[in-house]
């Protein structure tokens, strides 16, 4: 894809069946989850900064935050989130939401900080396509990794 001269986006609408609604259900939920905990632990990280006397406890706790910011401490910490129909690229993508949701912040100062998302009737999340797509012709062909 990154040798066409342009990239183009699709928008579609699907119907999924009922087994699919749950787990896009699932994903979303796991997703918003992920989001809402790196969203706390930053609010607790930036309170503990704020304390200037090196005590002990104070110092375990920030770097048990800092250690659980990524995908796997979290699954490590919350084993609802090992569930085999939670996809690790949705966990990973919710990651980096948050921070891209900082380095918004700290470049416009419109945005605010990072706020809690709140549940939805929408189920939404982010993955990432699996497929290398080739140009034979004018037609795609995708192969399975």
């Amino acid at each position: 894809m990154a040798q066409l001269e342009c990239h183009y986006g699709l928008k579609v609408r699907i119907y999924p069946s009922d087994h699919q609604k749950q787990i896009i259900r699932v994903n979303s939920y796991a997703s918003r989850f992920i989001y809402n905990e790196m969203v706390a632990i930053g609010k607790e990280l930036c309170q503990l900064s704020r304390v200037r006397l090196p005590i002990d406890t104070v110092q375990d706790r920030i770097q048990q935050l800092k250690l659980r910011r990524n995908a796997r401490q979290m699954s490590n910490h919350f084993q609802f989130l090992e569930d085999k129909r939670i996809d690790s690229l949705a966990k990973a993508n919710a990651i980096q939401n948050y921070y891209k949701a900082w380095k918004a912040f700290r470049k416009v100062h419109e945005t605010g900080v990072p706020k809690f998302h709140r549940k939805s009737y929408a189920w939404r999340y982010q993955t990432n396509c699996q497929y290398l797509y080739s140009i034979q012709g004018c037609l795609f062909t995708s192969h399975r990794l």
